[in-house]
């Protein structure tokens, strides 16, 4: 979230089962001694473009929603918004397992809410099991953090992260009002 660019930034990765070791040793070989995980925004400049190298040799496969329009009274329904759009996609890609990073308990319901409002539209599978993981537990969680940020940054005017990015990206906006 940019509340100074009025943006909100939702971040997939996905990540084949025959490469799910490799991204985690590679992500684990990022971390600094005592660093218990990576978190993009407790990272300086030069430990970013670091990060963001490592993971560009990974070639990852993503999906990103831009949220734009961000007030800081908005920020659940921009959440809302992005999510949806988020999981909708996902859904178009035929994934049926998403694993999400968790918030606090409040916010993990509102997704949860989300997610099950989505099903009961019919907007999403009944088949699509999405579950809350832990980043402390879950190296994988750390990439959408990662991509999140990147773009978020570029959104605001540098593009120099995101064009190391290799793979594929689909990027879609929606209106947060």
């Amino acid at each position: 979230m940019r509340l100074d660019g009025g943006l909100y930034v939702l971040a997939a990765v996905i990540v084949p089962d025959n490469r799910i070791a490799e991204h985690r040793a590679a992500l684990r070989d990022l971390l600094l001694t005592k660093q218990p995980r990576l978190h993009w925004r407790d990272e300086g400049q030069k430990r970013r473009l670091q990060i963001t190298r490592a993971i560009a040799l990974l070639s990852l496969t993503t999906v990103i929603v831009i949220g734009t329009g961000l007030t800081p009274a908005k920020q659940r329904r921009a959440r809302r918004k992005c999510l949806e759009r988020l999981l909708w996609q996902l859904a178009l890609l035929d994934l049926r397992q998403v694993l999400m990073e968790r918030r606090n308990a409040e916010g993990n319901k509102e997704d949860l809410d989300m997610v099950n409002a989505l099903r009961a539209q019919q907007a999403l599978p009944q088949d699509m099991h999405v579950e809350w993981g832990d980043p402390l537990v879950e190296e994988l969680l750390w990439l959408p953090d990662v991509v999140a940020g990147i773009v978020a940054r570029a959104e605001m005017g540098d593009d120099t992260l995101r064009n190391l990015l290799l793979g594929e990206h689909l990027i879609e906006r929606v209106i947060c009002d």
